[in-house]
């Protein structure tokens, strides 16, 4: 194994099981370790032998941020302003301060739709109760105002 799939191996174990930004600094991380070791005169082999097999340092990677979440895809980090599309929350809950950091909701497609249908059908419906609140208000004076004009408009229509 080289460092290229060594690194592949270990990005495709992160990949839907931490957000993006911990995939990233991880690879950097690893990436920066071998070259460093590189340049001190280790061969490749004893330091990919040193380090194990990435998949047991992605689960390491994994649990130290708190283990795979059934929410793949939810959240993002707000910290990097880039979507982090098929990225996991790490079992964070959404609008959690973590020091200083905050985790936002992305929709997409159908939750998307389905969240602006309930948007607009919950402001129809705060619009319907006000409009029909000020009719429940002004009845008692609309009503006879009505029936007082109806009648003057057929007694005066009459004597023409």
């Amino acid at each position: 194994m080289d460092k290229k799939e060594f690194l592949e191996k270990l990005t495709l174990a992160l990949a839907g099981q931490v957000t993006r930004p911990v995939i990233e600094e991880n690879i950097r991380y690893y990436d920066d370790y071998i070259t460093e070791k590189l340049k001190s005169g280790m061969a490749l082999s004893q330091i990919l032998e040193e380090l194990g097999d990435p998949r047991l340092i992605a689960k390491s990677i994994i649990e130290a941020n708190g283990g795979g979440n059934e929410m793949a895809g939810v959240y993002e980090d707000s910290d990097n302003g880039q979507p982090s599309f098929g990225s996991r929350g790490v079992g964070e809950e959404p609008f959690e301060n973590q020091g200083g950091r905050f985790k936002s909701f992305h929709f997409s497609g159908f939750w998307a739709l389905l969240l602006l249908l309930a948007i607009v059908f919950f402001v129809l419906m705060v619009i319907g109760t006000i409009i029909g609140g000020i009719f429940l208000l002004i009845r008692p004076i609309l009503v006879p105002a009505l029936l007082f004009f109806l009648i003057y408009s057929l007694i005066k229509g009459g004597k023409k």
